[in-house]
């Protein structure tokens, strides 16, 4: 994720002055990719975990890379950004892509990875100032949250965007709650992906996981959708406004499977949780028939998702 940090939570046990960073005062359109390479490899991390690294290498800027840094989290940041510049659109605040390097498809786990260097995000987040909030700030910082889910699913699509998966990376497997620890695809169709989550249902079945009753899925609609809006990933500005980081496992999915996620993990914040899903009750469709049938296959997606893996996922996976 994009890490921030406060004065109340330094990294590394100190708040760093602006001699700290190395890229201060610099044009950084005249920096090369070899200089940001370097400093990747050598800068003090702010984050690290899970195959992402992420350094700070200015006031404003950090560079994010690792296994699990992929061009497609670029794409779709650079497509929420431009969907707000849009006349009349509402705005997501979310961090400034600057450029995108160092790409590579070889043995790419997730499928390929790069480094991406966008704006630092200054704020606190969610997750640590909860607690410390009024009724009054959290229902405004929770109408914000909702707005921006609302927003996200409005965006227009053409035709040729309407394909599941992450966005604009076609050797790139579909990641996140609803999808197996190595992926899903790459998908690329709506067809694929009901094909996916159908064989899922079989195997969940099969082993007497999910009743024969289960319909199967059957997707009218896809939308962007971020898949981890915890309140990790949320940082409040100093002026209040909510900031929405970490798009690695978003893509273009089926509409609800974001509510659905945050119903699956609601146990990691309950409050928050049960604010959210109220507001958003009386700004969109809840697809509850799609959580159920999603809450089935949670053995294929977790113990049984190496079962019959020969067949699985169009020679894919």
């Amino acid at each position: 994720m994009e890490l921030t940090q406060t004065p109340s939570q330094p990294a590394h046990g100190a708040d760093p002055s602006p001699k700290d960073f190395p890229l201060d005062d610099c044009d950084i359109s005249q920096v090369s990719n070899e200089t940001l390479t370097a400093l990747f490899d050598t800068t003090p991390a702010l984050h690290s975990f899970g195959g992402t690294r992420i350094v700070r290498v200015s006031q404003t800027l950090i560079l994010k890379g690792g296994t699990s840094t992929r061009p497609c989290e670029a794409n779709i940041l650079k497509l929420v950004s431009e969907a707000g510049e849009r006349e009349g659109s509402q705005t997501i605040p979310v961090p400034t892509v600057h450029r995108v390097f160092n790409i590579e498809t070889a043995d790419g786990f997730y499928g390929c990875k790069c480094l991406i260097l966008m704006d630092f995000v200054d704020g606190i987040s969610l997750e640590q100032c909860w607690g410390d909030m009024s009724h009054p700030e959290r229902v405004d910082v929770v109408s914000q949250v909702a707005s921006i889910i609302n927003t996200l699913r409005s965006i227009p699509l053409s035709q040729q965007q309407q394909q599941p998966g992450p966005v604009g990376c076609q050797c790139c497997v579909a990641r996140g709650y609803w999808f197996t620890d190595i992926g899903a695809g790459p998908l690329g169709s709506k067809e694929r992906i009901e094909s996916w989550f159908n064989r899922r249902l079989e195997i969940s079945q099969k082993f007497h996981q999910a009743p024969e009753t289960v319909p199967l899925f059957h997707f009218d609609k896809v939308v962007l959708t971020h898949l981890d809006i915890a309140p990790r990933n949320l940082i409040l500005g100093p002026d209040g406004k909510v900031w929405l980081i970490d798009w690695g496992d978003a893509g273009i999915y089926p509409d609800g499977f974001e509510v659905a996620s945050l119903k699956a993990r609601r146990f990691e914040a309950p409050e928050y949780t049960d604010m959210l899903l109220e507001m958003l009750s009386k700004m969109l469709p809840m697809h509850e028939e799609l959580y159920q049938q999603l809450r089935w296959i949670t053995f294929a997606l977790t113990t049984g998702q190496w079962l019959g893996r020969e067949r699985l996922d169009f020679g894919k996976l």
